[in-house]
């Protein structure tokens, strides 16, 4: 009997840990940068699923970061957490002179219901 309730205790993590896995639902963002850090700050795009737009705060007024770790603590602030974060590269080259760019990019996670996530699925599709 006693090894039983020992087997049910070692048990109880694992189903409470798989219960709280299981059916999770995120909203999802990819930021990226325009511009470079200068007089007018450092400006943040948001590709929300809808449409992509400048950052704004709550009264609808662009947002100015001094550097990507302010726009990072700020999205942070609301409830997103950085999901992966990554880059894409782009260039040209004639006669052995070129130009690259590269973008970098996050994709911010930030945890929703069912209903919430179904509606932004439905909305994100271009009829």
């Amino acid at each position: 009997m006693k090894k039983l309730i020992f087997l049910f205790l070692l048990m109880v993590p694992v189903v409470i840990h798989a219960q709280t896995e299981e059916g999770k639902y995120y909203l999802y963002n990819i930021i990226s940068f325009s511009g470079s850090i200068d007089n007018e700050g450092f400006k943040v795009d948001i590709d929300n699923g809808i449409e992509i737009k400048r950052l704004r705060d709550e009264n609808g007024e662009k947002i100015k970061f001094k550097t990507p770790a302010g726009a990072l603590m700020y999205l942070a602030s609301k409830g997103w957490e950085l999901y992966i974060n990554g880059a894409t590269s782009s260039g040209i080259s004639v006669n052995g002179t070129g130009s690259s760019t590269t973008k970098s990019y996050w994709i911010m996670r930030k945890p929703c219901t069912k209903e919430e996530f179904e509606k932004a699925v439905k909305e994100s599709i271009d009829d």
